[in-house]
């Protein structure tokens, strides 16, 4: 019990510096460098020419456009009222494949920009690729002419002087990257304009102790000749661009007299989605950036482990927490046991509590119950997040539809979606554990069988949303060779496939390939029963072919079995699919009511389990 006690403790630590005594301190030490400061000589132009204007460098503003013709009009109106020389000033828009009017909108202030001077370019790409393949592509192009490359979200307003700020701080040799004070216009809870408050204050300290540890992305500039490239699976590309600088000895200021305005509010569930990739994100930075950890980067490299690293580690730190006052509940100790069980029964009811407000939208608006309730489904999202890119799980890009298409996702009542997706985890927790055991022996075979890894990962098709279709990697143990599609291509599978190995082949018959896909249902990529997830480069063709092809997923995860596949069982031509088409809209009104629902969910997983018994799958 003593390294269990230590751990808690530990674990229970960690927490308090990373959300109480770390911010505390940088403020303290921030307060004692405030007299340090040297003297501001910043003047603004205010709007009025002079000598001073040939001196400044010039700018280009890069603002990466993904159907933003809400917001595009505003942020070019004001981009327009900026006060800096027109001829020292560039604005580009990267169009990303939108299926909006946003490029129509842009087109709109051409004239406008021509009047007032500035060169303005609509640079426009009709397939979506995603926004740092738009960065990096822009900020090369631009990176030798301009002295200074800003980076802005459309959704965002900023100060009319910005630029003129931005210019005045380039000017100090150390800095290579500089920020404004992030708001946001509309808070989407309580609990988040807490939050934001708590971060502003701790980048602003983290500025005056060295630099902050990733600046707003919704508008920041850095030295043109420091751009480089990053990796085009990027996830948090507004962190990940200017900490490479810092790790390269440049500093990342914010300045208080640039105003950056948020004008897009999210809502909870756009926000957990938001921050389960930010969460993602966060391990994927962590492990790239690990060389700020070192001791040469000083105060900049204390705020990062501090600040960033431990909030990467907190989600899980608090999961071994959560495990350890747990087993500790059976101390010998009484002192320690009834400490553990309040600890734990008060984790218990701030994520049960937290959890059922998320799903029904009830978010609390009193304090603290709203900044815990805010920090706890954050957290939550963050270990979902960080555990989906450990296993090489994280979404890739969002795959366009018609964005005019009627939202089918709303056909689901909650009293069907949230008991449906209870019994998905609660559903793979039991079957994993129970078929765990087996999986070395299984794995075995497989290696003894035929050369090759023993599990087999391939690109999926999720469920679609109003304005975008998700996709994922399925996850199977494989039971063909390396090389089955290497002269064919993709290709359906057949009912007797020669390609399939001889474990293979039982493993198909007795489904047990499709079990490791209980990690994709626990990821939330797939549900227990459901459609069949189909291969992108098989949903393009049979879209064309079959019509409401599509709508098969809408507002349904795909599914391990499901009614077509033990009505019909593998698709082996488009005939079968046309013909599963019909039972996959047949499961899909059994989900508008809970007893239609959950009667046709039992029967199919019986039917599944019978199939399994019956060496009758394919």
């Amino acid at each position: 019990m003593d390294w269990l006690l230590f751990g808690a403790i530990l674990s229970i630590n960690l927490f308090v510096y990373h959300h109480w005594a770390y911010p505390k301190i940088l403020q303290l030490y921030a307060k004692c460098k405030v007299g340090d400061k040297k003297h501001d000589t910043f003047k603004s132009r205010n709007y009025v020419a002079n000598e001073v204007d040939d001196e400044l460098p010039i700018i280009t503003i890069v603002m990466p456009v993904y159907n933003e013709a809400k917001y595009l009009g505003d942020k070019l109106t004001n981009i327009l009222m900026l006060d800096y020389p027109a001829d020292k000033l560039n604005v580009v828009l990267g169009f990303d494949g939108c299926s909006d009017s946003s490029v129509e909108v842009a087109e709109q202030y051409l004239e406008q920009f021509k009047l007032h001077g500035i060169h303005i370019e609509l640079d426009v790409n009709e397939e979506n690729h995603g926004k740092v393949y738009v960065i990096n592509k822009l900020l090369m192009q631009y990176k030798a002419t301009s002295d200074i490359l800003v980076l802005s979200d459309v959704s965002a307003l900023i100060s009319i002087d910005a630029m003129q700020i931005f210019a005045y701080r380039m000017a100090e040799k150390c800095v290579g990257i500089v920020t404004g004070d992030y708001q946001l216009y509309e808070h989407g809870s309580k609990g988040e304009a807490h939050y934001w408050n708590y971060q502003r204050n701790i980048r602003k300290a983290e500025s005056i102790t060295g630099s902050i540890i990733g600046p707003p992305g919704a508008l920041y500039a850095i030295k043109a000749a420091l751009f480089e490239a990053i990796p085009f699976d990027t996830i948090n590309d507004d962190f990940v661009f200017p900490m490479l600088l810092v790790s390269r000895g440049y500093r990342a200021v914010l300045d208080e007299r640039i105003s950056i305005v948020e004008m897009e509010a999210t809502s909870e569930s756009d926000d957990f989605s938001r921050r389960t990739r930010i969460g993602a994100g966060n391990v994927q930075q962590v492990l790239r950036l690990r060389s700020l950890l070192s001791s040469r980067h000083g105060l900049t490299g204390f705020n990062f482990f501090s600040g960033k690293f431990l909030r990467t580690l907190m989600p899980f730190n608090l999961v071994v927490l959560f495990v350890f006052t747990f087993f500790l509940t059976n101390s010998q100790s009484v002192i320690v046991a009834n400490l553990a069980w309040f600890l734990w029964m008060s984790q218990c009811g701030l994520y049960g509590g937290s959890a059922v407000g998320l799903l029904f939208d009830i978010a609390p608006v009193r304090q603290p119950w709203a900044s815990l309730y805010y920090i706890a489904v954050g957290y939550m999202a963050s270990f979902y997040g960080g555990i989906r890119y450990i296993f090489g799980l994280e979404r890739g890009a969002w795959i366009k539809i018609n964005s005019e298409q009627v939202n089918t996702n709303d056909f689901q009542k909650k009293s069907v979606v949230i008991p449906k997706r209870i019994s998905d985890i609660v559903i793979s927790i039991v079957a994993l554990c129970i078929i765990v055991p087996f999986v070395p022996f299984i794995a075995l075979a497989i290696k003894l069988n035929s050369k090759g890894p023993v599990f087999y990962r391939q690109l999926r098709v999720g469920e679609i949303r109003h304005e975008y279709v998700e996709v994922f990697m399925l996850i199977k143990f494989r039971t063909m060779g390396l090389e089955s599609e290497s002269k064919s291509g993709p290709v359906w599978a057949q009912k007797e496939d020669a390609r399939a190995t001889s474990v293979g082949r039982f493993l198909r018959k007795t489904r047990i390939d499709e079990l490791p896909q209980l990690v994709n249902v626990l990821l939330g990529d797939m549900a227990i029963v459901g459609p069949r997830p189909e291969r992108p480069i098989f949903c393009g063709k049979l879209e064309e072919k079959i019509p409401y092809y599509l709508e098969r997923t809408h507002g349904v995860r795909p599914g391990i079995t499901g009614l077509a596949q033990i009505s019909q069982g593998a698709d082996t031509c488009i005939e079968d699919v046309q013909n599963k088409l019909y039972w996959d809209h047949t499961y899909a009104l059994n989900l508008t009511s809970f007893t239609r629902w959950l009667k046709a969910d039992v029967i199919i997983i019986l039917k599944t389990l019978l199939t399994m018994l019956k060496f009758k799958g394919h």
